[in-house]
């Protein structure tokens, strides 16, 4: 018997002869409406390069997609539906180039990212991945499952014992490439419509075997008192002073004499441009002068009107002298714009960079203190009380934040008192010791609510 003839194809995506082929449907300006099976793509010509891109849709999504891209066209304007194909080399160079020049984010900021951004760089090279637009996923967990073969030192240091990344390194990486490749997706360096694969992939669902118990940073009563009578007098200062306020090291070492208003018993945490620093939060803020610390600043400062009110052990201790005695802090202000000044002259391709290396070299002369310094020597004297596992001078921060909710302080002054941009930054810095809870505890009187009177 005779097969029926079949009718027309239409736009079927099947020829007339029932194979499944590129069926032409219609044509809106310069874009093609083809079909292939179930499936619609549009055909343009975009610079000289033909674009084939298959539609996540019906023939309307596709009709309504065919005349956006036309019009673009139209008015000169690139495709919706394009990418520029991009090395992972040309993508990170250029993001660095945005977070310094554009967004002007701290040189530290800058450098972290950098040095996150590296290891996806080697990783590319170790799996051949030559262009950004075809990481997926699949892609990410096989990132993950490098990095945790890694090795590296602590902080970025060139030198230092070798280990292996810990969680919050790990997802340091992961959502430093999360937002370059966000960035990466707004410049058309990733196909329209595709999922950040570094969003789509659960980076705070990652665990370790051995996980950290949530048990918090904190020094006990016992721990704070040993570590205090263990400093001298020029750590006790330093540390005191963290203590005291929560300060950041690097608000600390930028602490400067007109900062401290004496007279109006106020200290102002404030960036300072000409130093080429930057509270990290942009936040300025005033802190009352505690009465126990007005004391140990003024003894600090001395008959200085200008400089760092915070000295090198050298300086503290008398064995070095700052290099200039500058009679006010306009004059200190304005030798270090000559400074900056100079060393353009010199190098009239100097970066951002080499003049925040201009300043700091100065500033050493003048007695600032190393934010390394600080660290060290934390670590020496918890090295000394017997507790080697302290080894952040930042986790005086945590110490303060922990201690000021405790005693039932406001939330939102303890975060301005930190200087936090977010309510969540602060809540992720406290965290309460077992003695607080208990006390928290017994307060809930347990048992007590159902008894009942006797008749």
């Amino acid at each position: 018997m005779a097969r029926k003839a079949r009718g027309p194809s239409g736009h079927t995506g099947q020829t007339q002869a029932g194979n499944v082929r590129d069926v032409k449907v219609e044509r809106i300006g310069p874009v093609t409406i083809y079909k292939r099976g179930l499936s619609y793509f549009l055909y343009y010509r975009e610079k000289g390069v033909s674009h084939r891109t298959k539609v996540d849709g019906n023939l309307a999504v596709a009709r309504a997609t065919a005349s956006t891209v036309s019009s673009a066209l139209a008015n000169h304007r690139p495709s919706p539906l394009s990418h520029q194909r991009t090395s992972p080399q040309e993508m990170v160079a250029a993001f660095l180039d945005y977070v310094s020049s554009v967004q002007k984010l701290a040189l530290s900021t800058h450098d972290r990212y950098r040095a996150a951004l590296d290891r996806f760089l080697d990783f590319c090279k170790h799996g051949g991945i030559a262009v950004v637009d075809t990481v997926d996923e699949t892609t990410v967990e096989n990132f993950v499952r490098w990095l945790r073969g890694q090795t590296r030192t602590r902080n970025g240091s060139a030198k230092g014992k070798r280990g292996a990344y810990m969680l919050g390194g790990v997802k340091f990486v992961l959502s430093t490439c999360r937002t370059a490749f966000n960035w990466a997706s707004r410049r058309r360096m990733l196909p329209p419509f595709t999922e950040n694969p570094f969003r789509s992939f659960p980076i705070d669902k990652l665990r370790d075997r051995v996980e950290e118990t949530g048990e918090s940073r904190l020094f006990s009563a016992a721990q704070e008192r040993a570590f205090f009578k263990a400093c001298s007098d020029w750590q006790r200062a330093m540390f005191v002073s963290l203590a005291a306020y929560g300060l950041r090291v690097r608000e600390l070492t930028h602490l400067l004499v007109e900062d401290v208003d004496l007279e109006a018993g106020v200290i102002e945490i404030r960036s300072k441009p000409e130093l080429y620093w930057n509270v990290k939060s942009r936040r300025r803020r005033k802190l009352p002068l505690l009465p126990e610390m007005r004391g140990l600043l003024m003894q600090l400062i001395g008959g200085r009107k200008s400089g760092f009110v915070f000295l090198n052990e050298e300086f503290y201790l008398g064995v070095r002298h700052p290099a200039s005695d500058f009679a006010s802090p306009q004059t200190f202000k304005a030798h270090l714009q000559k400074i900056a000044a100079n060393a353009v002259v010199t190098n009239p391709d100097a970066t951002e960079r080499d003049l925040r290396r201009a300043i700091t070299t100065f500033c050493r002369t003048m007695g600032q203190i190393p934010e390394k310094r600080i660290r060290l020597e934390f670590m020496k004297v918890t090295e000394t009380i017997g507790c080697p596992e302290f080894t952040r001078a930042h986790d005086f921060r945590h110490f303060f934040a922990s201690r000021a909710q405790e005693a039932g302080m406001n939330p939102l002054l303890v975060q301005d008192l930190l200087g936090h941009a977010t309510m969540d930054m602060t809540r992720r810095y406290t965290h309460f010791g077992l003695e607080a809870m208990r006390e928290a505890l017994g307060k809930l009187n347990p048992g007590k609510a159902t008894e009942e009177t006797p008749a």
